[in-house]
């Protein structure tokens, strides 16, 4: 009796799946697309990204096929499959590159790789991809409303990257790694100079300037500090600890 339960089961689900299978070869290119942002529209992503493959698939040459590109890429950004998100925006840009919706697949590019900012303790790959991918976009497309959201959120991962460098430069002095540390706070002076972290990173090299007897350094970056945040807490301290020597 179990067994005719299971099997009836069994029966049951292939039946299902049958009768749900949809047959794309015998549908054209328009009612493919049709059925694709049917099931987008109503919030079936991965079913719509499949209906969107298939126009290529069955139809190559189709005009839609560019336009299923980006929306597939859309769909799969929706379930934050970023990777192939990124994927079928990125085969817009390589294969129509002069496309109308080039700028928002650019667009939807940084912001895959913007969703996926991990805390500044972990891996910061991701910061800096698309740090580089916003900077492509407001580059390439200054005036659109696509550059104009990025760039505060350029600004936020500027200011992760050199938050990172700030907590790894931190732990090597605990370690007692003090040229190590100095390389870190330096590169946030140089390379993310438009950050907050930057008068904390000046005072940080003063402080190892004075440790190693560098005191003609030490006094250079304090005078940077004195020209460039003048009312800056991190300016009082690099002056106490320079006057104190």
């Amino acid at each position: 009796m179990k067994k005719l339960f299971i099997l009836s089961i069994l029966v049951f689900l292939s039946a299902c799946t049958t009768e749900n299978v949809i047959d794309y070869s015998k549908k054209q290119d328009t009612e493919i697309f049709e059925l694709a942002m049917k099931q987008l529209n109503d919030g079936n992503n991965i079913s719509a990204a499949n209906s969107f493959m298939q126009i290529e698939y069955n139809y190559p040459y189709s005009p839609l096929v560019a336009k299923s590109w980006y929306l597939m890429g859309y769909a799969y950004y929706l379930e934050g499959k970023y990777a192939d998100a990124i994927e079928q925006f990125e085969r817009l840009l390589k294969f129509q590159p002069n496309h109308p919706q080039a700028p928002y697949a650019a667009y939807m590019i940084a912001i895959s790789y913007y969703d996926q900012i991990s805390p500044i303790t972990r891996d910061q790959k991701m910061t800096e991809m698309a740090l580089i991918k916003m900077s492509d976009v407001v580059q390439k497309y200054p005036d659109t409303k696509f550059a104009e959201d990025l760039k505060p959120k350029i600004i936020i991962a500027k200011n992760d990257l050199a938050a990172k460098e700030m907590y790894i430069a931190k732990t090597l002095m605990t370690k007692q790694n003090i040229i190590g540390a100095l390389n870190r706070y330096q590169t946030v002076i140089r390379k993310f100079e438009t950050t907050l972290f930057v008068p904390e990173a000046l005072f940080r090299t003063v402080e190892i300037y004075n440790i190693m007897g560098e005191k003609e350094e030490a006094m250079n970056m304090t005078r940077l500090l004195e020209v460039n945040y003048p009312e800056s807490e991190w300016y009082k301290l690099a002056k106490e600890a320079c006057s104190s020597d």
